[in-house]
Order: structure tokens, then sequence, then C-alpha cells
């Protein structure tokens, strides 16, 4: 964020301080010294001295540690990146260190220049899932969280308030009850707003979230129905993080339309 006409103030997120507000005085003047450090795709090395009386804190020096270049030359995986450190921003405090949280931005930010381009958004999916379980709201996508039976292959229904998923057998015991019908868009089963979601998106989100770790070969490419499971995400961590609102990198990557590489996007301005 610009202040005045050559400061900035920076928002960083760091290993054992956690979420900084940081005022980089003359970050902006044409041959400052912070040059190109403080873009949101770098690991940098920070001088700042902190004082307990005052939330904005001065940044007296930076340096780059790490660059992600290929970040910087791919819209839709800048605009990943934005969205993950977004995200951070939105569910987290100032001051309050989280190792895990740091890891995870780390993670992404070099998993974004690996993986292919039919894996971001599974990635970034995998990031989410990551975030919620460093906050300790690690959803339930295998077994129903009233019942606690397996969710069937077919479909089922998700629950941000209960947790996770929950059975046909629990969803309809519920809508005997009284609960409200169930309709595409949602509706109320034991007091929570519900959404009928596929076994397909269960079973990914499962997997994913199983996964440690991830290498560029076991990575799934995004399923289908992506919707759907942008939809279960956002709203789980709205409720449980309340990261409310639509992150507006991720409006940016709607408004770009289709992936397109930035080789193939040469190749047709060359046929042109």
């Amino acid at each position: 964020m610009r202040v005045g006409e050559t400061s900035k103030l920076v928002t960083l997120f760091s290993e054992k301080h956690g979420k900084l507000k940081v005022m980089a005085k003359g970050a902006r003047k044409p041959k400052s010294k912070y040059g190109g450090c403080l873009e949101v795709t770098n690991e940098i090395h920070v001088v700042c001295y902190l004082r307990d009386d005052r939330d904005l804190q001065t940044l007296s020096d930076a340096e780059v540690v790490r660059t992600h270049p290929q970040l910087l030359t791919d819209l839709t995986r800048l605009a990943f990146a934005g969205a993950a450190s977004e995200m951070l921003d939105r569910l987290t405090i100032e001051h309050e260190p989280n190792e895990r949280l740091y890891a995870c931005l780390l993670g992404i930010l070099r998993g974004l220049e690996e993986v292919s381009s039919q894996q971001l958004e599974s990635l970034f999916w995998y990031f989410q899932l990551r975030v919620a379980a460093s906050l300790g709201y690690r959803p339930e996508l295998s077994a129903c969280t009233n019942c606690g039976c397996e969710l069937e292959l077919e479909a089922s229904w998700f629950s941000p308030a209960l947790g996770g998923g929950v059975c046909q057998s629990c969803s309809r015991e519920a809508a005997a009850d009284g609960a409200d019908a169930f309709s595409s868009g949602g509706t109320t089963i034991f007091g929570t707003t519900t959404r009928r979601v596929s076994g397909e998106s269960l079973r990914f989100l499962a997997l994913l979230q199983s996964m440690r770790t991830y290498t560029r070969q076991d990575l799934l490419p995004a399923p289908p129905r992506r919707g759907e499971i942008r939809g279960m995400l956002r709203s789980f961590l709205e409720y449980h993080a309340g990261a409310t609102g639509r992150l507006r990198s991720l409006e940016f990557l709607d408004a770009l339309g289709p992936y397109q590489p930035p080789d193939q996007e040469a190749a047709v301005n060359d046929e042109d």
C-alpha cells in the first residue's frame, strides 16, 4: 500500500514473529535501497526493530534471500501466489508466530514454480487444507460428522459448521425431523448451512489432505467439478476462521479466463 509520495506500507509474514506490518520509508523512490525486493513472491531477510508499544513497525533494511522469477512471468501462477498471501493475511493476526503457516506459504511459492498448469488449482487446494489444519480446523472428508459412517461414493452433504461431510442417511433423518428441504444451493441441517456435493469432490479433497507432502508426479490435476470444491473450501474457511469475502487475486483469475501458459501466448502472437 502506498503511503505519501515515497513510502510504502508492507505486510510481512515471518517464521518467528508471525504477521508484521511495516513502513518502508522511501521504498517508492526510483533509487530506493529496497529495489524490487518487497515483491509478494520474494523471500527476504529484513532488519526491523520491533516495539511493543506500536502496531506499525519501521523497516530498516531488506535483502532478497530467494526469488521466484517464473511467477512474475505467468499471470495465473502470480495470481495464485497473491491469493495465498491474501488468505494468510485474512486468517492471521499480528505478532502471533505460526511456523507451520510459514512453511505452508514457502511451500506454495516454491510449488507454483514446479507444477504443471493442470495442477495449479490442486496445489492451491492442498495449501488451503494445510492452512486449515495448521489453524486447528482440519475438515472431516471421509466419514460422516454426525454418525461416523463412511461417506457414500455417489454423493453426500458438506456442512462447514459440523466440520465436514454428512451422509445421506443422516440428511434424510434430519429432513424427516423437520429440516428444510434440500436444494442445490444449500440448506439447513442440524441448524447449519449445508451443501450437496459429489463423492468425487470429497474423495479428491480427502486424498489431498492425506498427503503430508507431494511431488509433481503424485499431485493430481484438478477434477471437472472445480466450482464445487472451491465452494466447499471457501465456506469452510469462512465459517471456522473468518476468511470472509472473495479473494481479489481469485477474482483476477476468473477475469483471465482459461489458463494459457506464457509460451503458448507468445506462439499465438507470433502467428498473428
